[in-house]
């Protein structure tokens, strides 16, 4: 067992570093590579009990059953808008719906307005709902969630010194797939806000794990002051202070309005947070959320664009945007499919039949909420939000009642990620890139795993469950 397991788990791993390379994964053959990646990584996990008959961790994954049973019932409902209905009883469940299919003389129609495209999604959301169970089951000690947090932290770190340098040498065009760059950090993804969000989950995660090696316990005099500083300067702790450094500039070089500003409002509120509910504070804690916020910002943001970014949020205006309108008219939709949706997907399908004029080409909303709702109907979207407020409370009960400081500190940069996403997809569709919606599922797995871990022996931090 334990080398299919560790092979498994060690897919887990490159498969958060190889999401964000091509093109974030938002591309039929580069989604299609993740979902055939997050397949093989299943098969060999079961191969791993099957071969070796040993017991499944079933307790182990109901613990996660606040996050895997909405996403599994999520996507029976996304199945479900795929059967053909006799239109009598479509009517019944999707009038709207019924009366389009009445209208080209069809006798049976879907839920769904475009079925190619809820397919799609439809295994894109099964692939999605598979490696959260993959995941809760793989990282069941402390030593492998920092090997997932180190992982995050280094291919965050990774995207964002390839997206500052391609800015910074003036290339011309990306060395992914020769796409030509505009002037920002973009990294290999091909939306600088899709990168900005991208980064800003990276950066969750990395203050907690910074937070999480901080000292509780008072240096007593300079002659160990001093001993903790020269340890920090060649410890891990320093190399990830750097990445995040790294991290923040690249944000910053994205140029992206609310990418920054969920980043450091939702910093800015993980940080009293974590004043407010940490039991043991880390003495250091507040001296980091600061560097983060003020020395990152004025130094480097000076430095590399952070009054580029204030520009554009000056000069932004109703008269220039046309995401406005795109929200405005797809109210419409909401109400004519408040309950079943148009089907996953099908945005760009529906949109140009409640547009009022000529705006471009418009194949998402700017507004993941409004795209749920607007795609699969509102009890869908409340369930996937329940998974999203209980994995805050989870957060925050991780933060006040764990004891191990690995685990408070992915609790803290978890919630720091959820309120982060929270405000930056009010206004893009950030979770219609895979590498990026794969990767917030990942963050709502660790915040699970801040509270399902039992430490067994605290000096080590070693764990099971």
């Amino acid at each position: 067992m334990a080398r299919l397991e560790k092979l498994s788990f060690y897919l887990l791993l490159g498969l958060i570093i190889w999401l964000p390379i091509p093109l974030a994964s938002n591309r039929v053959w580069a989604w299609s590579i993740a979902e055939a990646w997050i397949a093989i990584q299943s098969l060999l996990l079961i191969a791993s009990y099957v071969i070796t008959k040993t017991p499944f961790p079933f307790a182990r994954v109901w613990r996660f059953s606040w996050l895997l049973i909405p996403l599994g019932v999520f996507q029976i409902w996304v199945g479900f808008q795929l059967i053909p209905l006799s239109i009598p009883t479509l009517e019944q469940i999707s009038p709207s719906a019924a009366e389009l299919y009445l209208q080209v003389g069809s006798s049976t129609g879907a839920i769904s307005l475009d079925t190619h495209a809820t397919k799609t999604a439809w295994v894109k959301g099964l692939s999605y709902t598979l490696f959260a169970f993959n995941a809760a089951v793989l990282i069941y000690t402390t030593h492998r969630l920092r090997q997932v947090l180190y992982v995050i932290v280094f291919s965050g770190a990774f995207q964002a010194f390839y997206g500052a340098m391609a800015v910074l040498l003036n290339w011309e065009h990306s060395l992914v797939f020769g796409f030509k760059e505009s002037g920002v950090a973009t990294g290999s993804f091909v939306y600088k806000n899709h990168l900005a969000n991208y980064l800003m989950l990276c950066l969750a995660l990395g203050i907690g794990l910074i937070v999480s090696q901080l000292h509780v316990s008072a240096s007593g005099n300079w002659s160990e002051r001093l001993k903790r500083w020269s340890d920090g300067l060649i410890s891990r702790k320093m190399f990830v202070r750097l990445a995040l450094v790294i991290m923040v500039i690249a944000l910053v070089m994205t140029r992206s309005r609310m990418g920054n500003t969920a980043f450091f409002l939702a910093t800015t509120v993980g940080a009293f947070a974590a004043l407010l509910f940490y039991r043991q504070k880390p003495r250091a804690l507040m001296m980091l959320i600061v560097s983060l916020i003020i020395v990152d910002t004025a130094v480097v943001g000076s430095v590399f664009g952070l009054d580029k970014v204030k520009e554009r949020l000056e000069q932004t205006s109703a008269l220039q945007e046309t995401r406005d309108e795109v929200v405005q008219w797809s109210l419409p939709i909401v109400r004519d499919y408040a309950v079943t949706g148009t089907g996953a997907g099908t945005f760009y399908t529906v949109f140009p039949m409640y547009s009022q004029y000529n705006i471009g080409f418009y194949d998402h909303a700017h507004n993941d909420y409004l795209q749920f709702v607007v795609e699969v109907g509102i009890p869908a979207t409340l369930l996937l939000g329940f998974c999203w407020l209980w994995a805050m409370f989870i957060a925050v009960k991780s933060m006040r009642q764990r004891n191990s400081k690995t685990l408070k500190g992915t609790a803290l940069g978890g919630l720091i990620g959820l309120i982060g996403m929270l405000i930056h997809i009010s206004v893009d569709f950030n979770l219609q890139a895979p590498a990026n919606s794969i990767t917030f599922i990942l963050v709502l797995v660790l915040v699970g795993c801040s509270a399902s871990i039992k430490v067994v022996n605290r000096p080590k931090e070693a764990a099971v469950v």
